[in-house]
């Protein structure tokens, strides 16, 4: 599992970076850098399963960091950093896709542990999840009510675009929040991983019956990150968008 620090007082960057690798050698640190900005540029080119970050930082915060992120790589497990007067900034953060906060006051080495050892729990669980999601995508018509219908046709016609959860509910004049709950139920997977195997699975057929690079594929179906397009494909089909090709 591979983790970035994002904090720009190094004693407790360092800290948290010497805590991560003495609890396990399957937590990778990938980078431990001060601002948003170099975050960000690290994130693109390294694909992190969890970004930890302070909210406050100089060039890009927190916040700002949290939301580019999670546009590019949704899957991306986000852990906030806060002191209690910026609470409320850590509350903004999870209602738009962060999974955790931490108060750095009250972080202890068990906290951390027991925080990293649930994500990667949940990568796991999410892994086989796809693997089941890809199959019964092959294989399961199933019936859905007129609302989850359209908003699957607005995926079909959608999915190579940047589009999110929000953006469908908006356009079946749904509440975010309720959207999520109803697609749950119908569909039987969250709407991130429902969008995550159709991509994939579009992308396969590009794989399979064109002569388009990797990463022509990539900007084809929705991803503007080839590395993490690469990324996903692997998680999800068991190999390599190149070795499916060969």
């Amino acid at each position: 599992m591979k983790i970035l620090i994002v904090e720009d007082e190094a004693p407790i960057r360092e800290w948290i970076g010497y805590t991560i690798r003495n609890i396990s050698e399957e937590f990778q640190v990938i980078g431990s850098v001060k601002n948003g900005k170099e975050a960000y540029d690290l994130a693109l080119k390294n694909n992190p399963d969890v970004v930890i970050t302070d909210i406050k930082m100089p060039v890009m915060d927190g916040l700002e960091l949290s939301k580019k992120i999670k546009e590019i790589m949704p899957e991306v497990f986000i852990v906030i950093l806060t002191n209690f007067a910026e609470f409320n900034y850590a509350r903004e953060a999870i209602s738009f896709g962060a999974y955790e906060y931490l108060i750095k006051s009250d972080i202890r080495p068990k906290e951390i542990k027991e925080l990293l050892y649930k994500i990667e729990g949940k990568i796991k669980s999410k892994d086989v999840e796809c693997h089941k999601s890809i199959n019964d995508n092959m294989y399961e018509e199933k019936t859905y009510s007129k609302t989850i219908e359209k908003a699957l046709r607005y995926i079909e016609e959608n999915y190579k675009k940047h589009i999110s959860l929000i953006d469908v509910a908006r356009h079946i004049y749904l509440s975010h929040e309720y959207f999520s709950r109803l697609f749950k139920e119908e569909v039987g997977e969250n709407f991130s991983t429902y969008l995550t195997v159709y991509r994939i699975n579009k992308a396969k057929e590009l794989i399979k019956n064109t002569d388009m690079k990797i990463s022509q594929i990539a900007m084809e179906v929705g991803y503007s990150n080839p590395g993490y397009f690469s990324k996903n494909y692997k998680k999800y089909m068991g190999v390599s968008p190149e070795e499916d090709r060969e």
